[in-house]
């Protein structure tokens, strides 16, 4: 008697167990997904750009539904591969996975209508951190019901994603740093999930959680510096009022410095369903500090550097930040709009 309640007991205790590890993230949807997110990245940003796709609207529609059927592709594959394996385990799919399916669904529809609304709508220096945030979430949520070791991965993308937007980093530094995450992070988390002593210790999990957390930043800094760096060979340096006198056009290479408190105007055009076609107007610009450009052919190639500091290249390092827009109705001045924004550049 004793033994036939101890083998049920035991039985009872199987089934717990394979019913607990039912619910698990596969490490091939990992893989997936992870490498997908990254290859779309770096696709679209390079084939889809304003230059071959000048109209807002036919950019976005174009992106959207590139990135729609590849998704789609991708989800019908992952249920293939999920599928077999669980039918090779002899498992099946519990009520609780097919809710998480649910969420992740949901999560990813969010990312694509978010993508979709700041096309329009702007803000898309936030999408990235948000998809950062919206997987780690997700990864979050999963692994509150798994043995898997994604909650403290998640946890961390999600610290990450607000730490990026903290930081202000550079647009293409988000990029890149998105890219890794999904390229490289999501790979090598399918690989830490399954190992039975991060699974079961937890300084393993510490441990594995803090050297994913360098392997996705190491590189990203990595990349960031081959990015922004740059080489200028030895130019003549010649001023503004110099640089001014040359022939035009000129086909040699020159620094130009401009010293501070140089004037330089800045052109504004507006347009709008309220406002009629106008001029566009100068409003000068009183630089702070000297800064010195680079000039190849008469054409200005990207280059700066503010007050004798390092050299950089990217026209991303420019950032427009603290926008705010206001109007005023006086009857002594009458109607006002004041435009108040701060840029910053990186030295």
């Amino acid at each position: 008697m004793q033994d036939h309640a101890a083998g049920q007991i035991e039985a009872i205790h199987s089934m717990l167990a394979t019913g607990h590890h039912s619910v698990r993230l596969e490490r091939h949807s990992l893989i997936l997904w992870g490498l997908t997110a990254a290859s779309l990245i770096i696709l679209i940003n390079a084939v889809i750009t304003p230059e071959r796709f000048p109209i807002q609207w036919q950019r976005s529609l174009f992106s959207n539904s590139f990135i729609t059927l590849v998704v789609t592709t991708i989800a019908f594959l992952d249920f293939r591969l999920t599928k077999l394996k669980r039918e090779s385990r002899d498992e099946i799919v519990s009520f609780v996975q097919i809710q998480l399916t649910k969420v992740w669904w949901f999560l990813l529809g969010l990312i694509i209508l978010i993508n979709i609304g700041m096309g329009f709508f702007g803000g898309g220096y936030l999408f990235y951190p948000i998809m950062i945030i919206l997987v780690g979430l997700g990864l979050y949520i999963q692994g509150l019901f798994s043995q898997q070791l994604l909650a403290w991965n998640g946890i961390l993308m999600v610290l990450t994603g607000l730490g990026s937007i903290i930081l202000q980093a550079p647009l293409q530094t988000l990029e890149w740093f998105t890219v890794v995450i999904f390229g490289m992070g999501m790979p090598v988390l399918a690989w830490l999930i399954d190992l039975p002593a991060v699974q079961k210790q937890i300084r393993y999990r510490l441990l594995s959680s803090l050297a994913w957390l360098c392997l996705v930043c190491i590189p990203t800094w990595m990349i960031n510096q081959l990015i922004y760096q740059t080489n200028i060979p030895d130019w003549p340096v010649i001023s503004l009022q110099k640089y001014q006198q040359l022939p035009t056009p000129t086909l040699e290479n020159y620094i130009v410095h401009f010293p501070a408190n140089t004037v330089i105007p800045l052109e504004v055009n507006i347009k709008g369903n309220t406002v009629a076609n106008t001029r566009p107007s100068i409003i000068p610009m009183i630089m702070s500090q000297p800064f010195d450009v680079s000039v190849s052919n008469s054409i200005l190639d990207g280059r700066y550097r503010v007050n004798g500091g390092n050299w950089i290249k990217p026209r991303q390092k420019y950032q427009i930040i603290n926008f705010n827009l206001s109007t005023h109705l006086t009857n002594k001045d009458g109607p006002r709009i004041a435009l108040d924004f701060f840029l910053k550049t990186e030295d």
